[in-house]
């Protein structure tokens, strides 16, 4: 029977340093968001490689829930007409990043991840959303049941008593097409792990 089960999830914009560039059309501005430059691993916590970065640790032997949340810098290159290069930076809240339902029946534990964070250098950004709702096992089973937007790329991971994590689900929004737009609106991909 397992003592410590950890739950990691990460929301980061995979495989590419910045995002294609987006001009203004009435100014000459290029825009352009730094992404993560990272593929899926569980290993980029407190790396600054992640937009949401959130950690719930189930301790069986304590019967209590340890929860650790992070967003990383949002990064903002701006090009002018005459090719001179500003950048602006700022930190998502991670008042949007909690764990919430927390129900304990015998040798299992029932809670649900949420997050919801938004780009802070644009206020009328949309939010990027995840729900989960999960129950662990002591013998270290974890289902998972979970909704979440169509862009960036989403991971989930389970640690059990320290060993190897082992992936729970993946979504990668270069093998689904999505693009910034997806964020907006309701989370459109359904999952069951």
């Amino acid at each position: 029977m397992a003592e410590l089960i950890k739950i990691r999830g990460s929301v980061f914009i995979g495989g590419m340093l910045y995002l294609p560039p987006i001009q203004d059309p009435s100014t000459g501005m290029i825009y352009e968001y730094q992404a993560d430059a990272r593929e899926f691993t569980p290993y980029t916590v407190n790396t600054g490689r992640c937009r949401v970065e959130q950690e719930v640790v189930i301790d069986f032997v304590k019967q209590r829930i340890t929860s650790f949340v992070n967003t990383g810098v949002t990064v903002l290159k701006l090009t002018a007409p005459d090719g001179s290069v500003e950048y602006k930076q700022g930190k998502a809240s991670t008042g949007g990043i909690r764990v919430e339902d927390e129900v304990w029946k015998g040798d299992a534990v029932s809670l649900t991840m949420r997050a919801s964070a938004s780009n802070p250098l644009r206020l009328d950004a949309p939010t990027v959303d995840y729900s989960l709702q999960i129950t662990v096992y002591k013998d270290g089973t974890v289902q998972v049941k979970g909704s979440h937007d169509g862009f960036p790329c989403y991971e989930f991971y389970k640690q059990v008593d320290f060993g190897d994590f082992q992936l729970l689900y993946a979504h990668d929004f270069r093998k689904t097409g999505d693009t910034p737009a997806a964020m907006a609106g309701d989370m459109e991909y359904h999952f069951e792990a």
